[in-house]
C-alpha cells in the first residue's frame, strides 16, 4: 500500500521546467505536503504549443502521442500548464476517437497510455482539499491566506471543451481553491480575457492595451495581487505592466497554495527576485512573510 494519498505522473512542459522554476517549485513542496508524489516523465517531449499545432493536426497529435507513450498505465498524468494540458488532452481524445491514428503513433512510438486520465493541477488541489474537507484525509497545519485580495485570472488557455476534462472547463477553479485558503476573491471584469501572449511580438501596441485592461481592472476593485495557473500569462502580463503606471504583484496559484501549505514567503526570496513586480511587501502587508 502506497504512503501517499496519489501517486502520478507528471508532465512539467518546456515553461515550467526552466523559465517559471518560482512556479513549479512551489507546486511541488505544496504537493509533498499534501501527500501527493509525483514522477516526471522520462525524455518528455515539448506539447507542440502553438507552433507544432499551426504546422499541422498529425504533427500536434504525434507530439502528444510520445509523450503519453512515456506514461505508465496505473497513474493518472499531471499536466499543471494550461497550454500543454490542453493539447496533450487533445491528442489524447483523437486517438482514442480514431483507432487508424492511434495504431500509427503507436507503430512509432510503441504503447500509447489513453487509459489513465490526465489531471490539471486544479484537479489535484480540489481533491486533496475535498478529503480535507470531508476529514477522511487530514492535512498538517495550514497558514490561512487571510485579508489577501485576489483577482483570479484564467486567460484563453485554460477554457477547453468539456470533452477534454470531465469536470468541464475550470471557470471557477481558481476561485474555489482561493477560498479554501481563506484568502478574499474580488469580483471583476477580466478573469478569462486573452493575455495577448502571441500577439505581443507582432503588435506590442495591441498587446500593451490589453494587458492594461487587465491590470487595471485588478486595481480598481482593490485587489492585492493578481493570481494565475499559466505561467505564460504570468510572465507576460508582468513584462508588459513594468512600464506602466498601474502596477500589481502577478503571482502563480502554485506559490499561494505553498504559502498556505506553510511554506515562509521569507524563507523563498529566490522566488520573489524573479518577479518583474516584487509581491514583498503585499505578503508582509497581508502577514505572510514571517
Amino acid at each position: 500500500m502506497s504512503k501517499y494519498l496519489l501517486e502520478a505522473s507528471y508532465f512539467p512542459g518546456c515553461t515550467m521546467k526552466t523559465g517559471a522554476e518560482e512556479s513549479g517549485e512551489p507546486m511541488m513542496l505544496a504537493l509533498e505536503k499534501m501527500g501527493v508524489k509525483l514522477y516526471e516523465l522520462e525524455d518528455w517531449n515539448c506539447c507542440g504549443s502553438s507552433s507544432g499545432h499551426a504546422l499541422g493536426h498529425d504533427i500536434a497529435t504525434s507530439l502528444g502521442a510520445r509523450n503519453l507513450s512515456k506514461a505508465p498505465l496505473g497513474r493518472p498524468i499531471v499536466v499543471p500548464c494550461p497550454n500543454c494540458f490542453r493539447n496533450i488532452a487533445t491528442a489524447r481524445h483523437h486517438l482514442i476517437e480514431d483507432q487508424e491514428t492511434l495504431k500509427k503513433n503507436e507503430a512509432e512510438v510503441g504503447r500509447i497510455n489513453v487509459t489513465d486520465p490526465i489531471l490539471n493541477i486544479y484537479d489535484v488541489y480540489h481533491h486533496v482539499f475535498n478529503l480535507a474537507r470531508m476529514k477522511t484525509y487530514e492535512l498538517p497545519e495550514t497558514r490561512p491566506l487571510t485579508g489577501l485580495k485576489v483577482a483570479a485570472y484564467y486567460g484563453c488557455g485554460a477554457m477547453y471543451p468539456k470533452v477534454l476534462r470531465p469536470a468541464g472547463p475550470p471557470r471557477d477553479s481558481i476561485e474555489r481553491i482561493l477560498l479554501e485558503m481563506g484568502a478574499e476573491v474580488v469580483t471583476w471584469p477580466w478573469p478569462h480575457k486573452c493575455c495577448s501572449a502571441f500577439v505581443s511580438a507582432v503588435y506590442p501596441e495591441i498587446a500593451e492595451e490589453m494587458i492594461s485592461q487587465i491590470v487595471s481592472g485588478a486595481v480598481e476593485q482593490a485587489a492585492d495581487i493578481l493570481v494565475t495557473s499559466c505561467a505564460m500569462c504570468q510572465m507576460n502580463i508582468e513584462m508588459r505592466e513594468h512600464a506602466m503606471t498601474n502596477k500589481m504583484p502577478i503571482m502563480h496559484l502554485n506559490q499561494l497554495v505553498a504559502l498556505y501549505m506553510g511554506e515562509k514567503a521569507k524563507d523563498h526570496t529566490d522566488w520573489w527576485k524573479l518577479h518583474l513586480v516584487d509581491p514583498t511587501e503585499v505578503l508582509k502587508k497581508r502577514n505572510l512573510w514571517d
